[in-house]
């Protein structure tokens, strides 16, 4: 038997009626289900044919939103004296894991368990993945799970790889569904099984029958090194390595199942300054204007630790200005004002940061070293000078490789080679300290409740990335946009939750910048991923449109005053392309791939795509006449609306496309503060002996706005820095 459906995973279970025969004594059921972060687990009393009691427990759970405590959606349970319930906003995975337990619970609790009895054959089911829907073919025997194939899929590989091998062939080993999901791959992991659920309901079984088949935890791991590295993304990375050429001997834990945390998931463009390098490129319209308005500039506009390079900088602009043109400017001082121009901000009780000069200028300074040092390590590089959304500049440099990909290809294999050791799934909690309160080493705990010791000789280096997808902790530290909403999307990897500042500040670490938070504008609307749709590798070549069809901001603008736009013209908008603006951009995203999954609106005529887009009369002609504007400023090269300093397209050759976005948190500016060395410092500015710290963990870097492509600098830089200056201790 063969049998095709589509299918969407971890919606609502059904309502379920209790039975109306009265129980002469309480009747207990216990059952569980895959969550954000892990199993969860129900437990329901039925006494007399009414719930009288719920428990939900889900202790690696890591809903934004809920965190661990799942008492709201027990509460829920009991009042409406039913599985069948709303859920919390916010928490949707969450929600769906404690009704489909609840369901089989009160089910267990009735005396209902259904009998494990299938219908052979085959079944092949469509399940919505991470990125579009997946195809599971389920081979049943009568009472046996013979075979789990996923014949079609476009997750990514780097992100869900681990989950497409492991869950289909821990379904067959283990004979049940009820398998821990692959960390860092929840959503992956959850499609596979409920498309295999899908397949046992078809069957004529239940799947809340199957045995519950979750990880036990296994014997206490200790181990020691030199250094102990906390977090597996681009700053750990580069931190492991560089340590290891330093001589030092290092154990990296990364909490999901593979390398690569934000890096891997975002665009990859590392900023570095070149001159020599960048003067092989053309100039760009509006890049003159924009070095003329920073040589205006007085000096005294600029702190004092900034006015030296000012004034450098505005020599070697003059210099530029009275000479051949033609070509790309670029130098490091500009990098290091830039940094510190577009990131000034002011916070809403009006307390105004900027980039601490120091961290600052070191990153700037050592960012082509970097490049240079991924080189050796195997890098290779495109050909082309880019400019990220948001980037300000083009210093962008590309990995020959999509996305974030070549850093964990090129790094990943470095670390073991060089001897190091790397334990997957493995989160740490809390900081070991001496007697001298020497930071020496790690407690943590693995996906299957392991607990693991480790031990640091020389010191613990913390690159557990930002707090973006803890909801919780954004709402409570941001103070910059004023109201963070429930269902707003994030960018990040789903490891990204706070955890080295929350270990950090239990010894007494300082943090600072974290009022303020970076919304990507340019995200998924649904998921939040930046990778559906037409992603470009810069906005500059783009227009954005609202729902009246009228654009409304300069699309080179820095991202939070991108996101402030949309958010002002109802959050949801369109980025329009043609065809060569599409290809332009097809390092990051393939056209054809995107309109086929539906992220992506394609039509031969504008009038067609506005059409498709849900525009009427009116909205039509504000879209028509502002793509004709917009055509007649890149002729005149100047934008009398909003000033765009960058960009070199019309949209005029078909095919046209449009693709939809909405603000999403994208970087959690603040962090652990740091010194240039890497040393965490306490909140007396004191070095804490032992512990360090690189990435997106830190702030004082970007202070109120990151410049896009500064992210991948900062981290592989100051991941090298912190690598050489533990294993010098």
């Amino acid at each position: 038997m063969k049998v095709k459906k589509l299918i969407v995973p971890l919606t609502a279970a059904s309502a379920l009626v209790l039975a109306s025969t009265a129980m002469a004594e309480p009747a207990t059921g216990t059952a569980s289900a895959d969550g954000f972060g892990g199993p969860v687990s129900v437990t329901v009393t039925v006494e007399d044919g009414t719930i009288t009691e719920v428990t939900a427990e889900g202790d690696l759970e890591t809903s934004p939103v809920l965190g661990n405590d799942l008492t709201p959606l027990a509460d829920q349970i009991l009042e409406a004296q039913s599985a069948e319930i709303d859920g919390v906003a916010g928490a949707s995975v969450t929600s769906a894991a404690v009704k489909t337990a609840a369901e089989a619970a009160i089910a267990a609790a009735q005396g209902g368990g259904a009998e494990l009895a299938f219908t052979p054959g085959t079944y092949t089911e469509s399940v919505m993945g991470r990125n579009a829907a997946l195809t599971v073919t389920v081979t049943l025997g009568e009472n046996t799970i013979d075979s789990v194939e996923i014949t079609e899929h476009s997750e990514t590989p780097y992100v869900a790889g681990v989950a497409l091998e492991r869950i289909p062939a821990q379904i067959v080993e283990k004979q049940t569904t009820k398998i821990d999901a692959v960390t860092g791959a929840t959503v992956t992991s959850s499609a596979i099984k409920s498309a295999v659920n899908a397949a046992i309901e078809e069957a004529g079984a239940s799947a809340a029958a199957l045995p519950d088949g979750y990880a036990q935890p296994q014997d206490p791991i200790e181990e020691t090194a030199d250094i102990i590295v906390v977090g597996g993304g681009g700053a750990g990375m580069s931190a492991a390595v560089s340590a290891l050429e330093n001589g030092a001997s290092v154990i990296v834990i990364e909490k999901t199942a593979m390398l690569g945390g934000n890096t891997v998931v975002c665009g990859g463009v590392l900023n570095a300054a070149d001159t020599e390098w960048a003067s092989q490129f053309d100039v760009q319209t509006g890049e003159l204007e924009t070095l003329e308005s920073f040589a205006a500039m007085d000096v005294n506009d600029f702190p004092e630790a900034y006015q030296a390079d000012f004034l450098t900088l505005k020599d070697q602009i003059n210099e530029y200005l009275a000479g051949d043109t033609s070509k790309h400017f670029d130098s490091i001082e500009l990098h290091t004002i830039m940094t510190y121009y577009y990131g000034l901000r002011e916070s809403l009780d009006g307390e105004t940061i900027y980039s601490e000069y120091d961290l600052a200028s070191t990153m700037t300074q050592n960012a082509m070293g970097t490049v240079s040092w991924l080189e050796e390590e195997g890098m290779q590089w495109q050909d082309v000078v880019t400019q990220a959304t948001g980037g300000m500049w083009r210093r962008g440099h590309n990995p020959s490789m999509d996305k974030g990909q070549e850093y964990v290809a090129v790094l990943g294999p470095a670390i073991t080679e060089k001897g190091g050791t790397i334990l997957y799934e493995t989160t740490g909690q809390s900081l070991l300290t001496d007697d001298e309160g020497r930071v020496c080493g790690v407690e943590a705990v693995q996906a299957d409740g392991t607990p693991v010791t480790l031990h640091a000789n020389k010191g613990v280096i913390l690159a557990t990335g930002g707090y973006g997808n803890n909801l919780k902790m954004v709402q409570e530290t941001d103070n910059y946009w004023g109201n963070i909403p429930d269902d707003i999307g994030c960018t990040n990897a789903s490891g990204s939750t706070g955890d080295g500042i929350v270990m950090a500040t239990a010894l007494g670490a300082a943090t600072t910048g974290t009022e303020f938070t970076q919304l990507m504008a340019i995200a998924d609307p649904e998921s939040g991923d930046l990778f559906t749709g037409l992603i470009p590798m810069s906005t500059a070549n783009y227009i954005f449109v609202n729902s009246e069809g009228n654009r409304f901001v300069n699309e080179s603008a820095p991202r939070d005053v991108l996101a402030s736009a949309a958010i002002e013209n109802g959050g949801n908008f369109f980025m329009i392309a043609d065809i060569n603006i599409a290809e332009d951009s097809r390092w990051l995203s393939n056209w054809e791939e995107q309109v086929e999954r539906g992220n992506t609106i394609m039509a031969d005529t504008l009038e067609e795509l506005a059409d498709k887009m849900g525009y009427d009369e009116t909205q039509k002609a504000n879209f028509l006449a502002s793509i004709e504007a917009y055509n007649s400023y890149v002729d005149a090269g100047e934008d009398p609306e909003y000033g765009k300093s960058s960009f070199a397209l019309k949209i005029e050759e078909a095919p046209f496309f449009a693709s939809p976005r909405k603000p999403a948190i994208h970087h959690t500016m603040g962090g652990l503060k740091i010194n240039a060395s890497t040393e965490v410092l306490d909140e007396e500015g004191n070095a804490i002996p032992g512990l360090y710290a690189a990435g997106e963990v830190t702030g004082g870097v970007h202070a109120g706005n990151r410049i896009g492509g500064n992210a991948v600098t900062d981290a592989l830089t100051f991941g090298r820095i912190a690598g050489q200056t533990a294993s010098a201790q």
